[in-house]
């Protein structure tokens, strides 16, 4: 497993602490055993093609627990609907440097139209709609 990839730690430790066996998004239920057709781990900042030496790409912080795979449920709703997932904090730009960008600096929000940040230590930590991003 290379620097990026979501260890078996950190997906659990989102699948069932932070979002409580459910999608992060629409938050339909989800059990672990799906993982790969049910649900997947998706990273709000992307590898890239050739990989990445950025650590904060396999943090917790990072990680969103979706249902579907890249191309169904949320998480292909997310890749189907970039602009919007970057918008909305579900995607963060692959050439983003500064902390401004950081995974824990960027708010995430729900279908329900509540807004998130997510931190190292694995919480969510639900935020005003008017702070910035």
């Amino acid at each position: 497993m290379g620097v990026g990839d979501f260890t078996p730690a950190i997906v659990r430790k989102a699948f069932f602490e932070r979002e409580r066996e459910a999608c992060f998004l629409c938050r339909r239920g989800l059990r672990w055993e799906g993982r790969g057709v049910e649900w997947s781990a998706h990273h709000r900042k992307p590898r890239g093609a050739g990989g990445t030496s950025d650590p904060r790409i396999g943090s917790i912080a990072n990680c969103l627990v979706l249902c579907g795979s890249g191309t169904t449920g949320c998480h292909g709703r997310i890749e189907r609907n970039r602009e919007v997932a970057l918008r909305v904090g579900l995607l963060i730009p692959t050439n983003a440097t500064t902390e401004t960008f950081a995974p824990t600096a960027v708010r995430v929000r729900r279908l329900d139209k509540t807004w998130w940040l997510l931190t190292e230590s694995g919480r969510a930590v639900e935020v005003e709609e008017g702070m910035p991003s």
